[in-house]
């Protein structure tokens, strides 16, 4: 199979969000997105699925070995290799994701919000950084001191919409990301979470991260202008589908602890139609 093809069909089977805004990319950088996101889907698996910490050490290793030039066998480091010369970077994100795996693996607690911060970094800011050279490669060099603010606060959205999205399957799993601090400050006992009550306590901390995340969109969207023109309004698009979560988890009474929520095609139409209207008038789009 070829390497972009590879790549394509993990994108194209674990996420059809990601993937429907991002196929809206001329080829080159299309590729690009979807050798990063194999990679990052990859690590997740690894945690996820075949709980293997050793697939994670492994992952480690050949990724340094990549962007040393030493490219392992596989289509998934070859379309990466090409894409980090085509895109030039640096590893240090890689590194932290995996770090961010390797936390996971081990379910790591998280205490306080400054931890809950570190790990929405790990987890996601650093796709974010991953991704700047291919989706904003004109302003990476002139501008990426705050390319990268823009693209941290976006992956901590992303994160956090994770977060709330999945947060049964979560706690199926024994795994809370809420730090301890917030649970308590805002009087959430997690085990009567656990039998899909949904209290007032509840409601108040979710609509509390719905509150943050839209926040940290907003920042991605007031500077979609230092993207390049055509990766714009398929990563403003990506951003709107994942804020989109937030916006049902909302309209369905927070009960996000019953069922995993998603946007549907029928509003991710009418939500690319906006997003091209709302470029426009600011005169990014034609």
């Amino acid at each position: 199979m070829e390497k972009y093809e590879y790549c394509e069909n993990i994108i194209k089977e674990s996420s059809q969000s990601f993937y429907k805004a991002f196929s809206l990319l001329e080829e080159k950088k299309a590729h690009a997105v979807y050798a990063i996101y194999a990679f990052c889907r990859t690590a997740d698996d690894a945690v996820d699925i075949d709980k293997n910490i050793e697939k994670i050490n492994q992952l480690k290793t050949d990724v340094k070995s990549t962007f040393e030039g030493v490219v392992p066998k596989a289509p998934l480091f070859e379309a990466l290799y090409e894409t980090i010369m085509r895109y030039p970077s640096n590893v240090a994100p890689y590194l932290d994701l995996l770090d961010g795996m390797r936390d996971d693996y081990y379910n790591k607690p998280i205490k306080t919000e400054k931890e809950f911060d570190e790990y929405c970094y790990k987890a996601a800011s650093t796709v974010g950084i991953m991704l700047l050279p291919v989706l904003a490669s004109k302003n990476y060099k002139s501008d990426s001191k705050k390319l990268k603010g823009v693209a941290i606060e976006l992956g901590k959205a992303m994160q956090i919409t994770n977060i709330l999205r999945d947060v049964r399957d979560d706690l199926m799993r024994d795994r809370v990301y809420f730090p301890d601090e917030l649970l308590e400050q805002f009087g959430v006992n997690i085990e009567i979470t656990r039998t899909g009550l949904v209290t007032p306590e509840w409601r108040t901390l979710m609509e509390h991260y719905i509150e943050i995340a839209k926040e940290k969109y907003q920042i991605f969207y007031d500077h979609i202008d230092l993207f390049d023109k055509d990766a714009m309004y398929p990563t403003y698009v990506a951003a709107k589908f994942y804020e989109g979560i937030l916006d049902v988890i909302r309209r369905k009474g927070y009960t996000n602890i019953n069922r995993r929520y998603h946007v549907g095609n029928i509003r991710k139409y009418f939500m690319m139609k906006k997003a091209k209207k709302e470029l426009k008038k600011r005169g990014l789009s034609e």
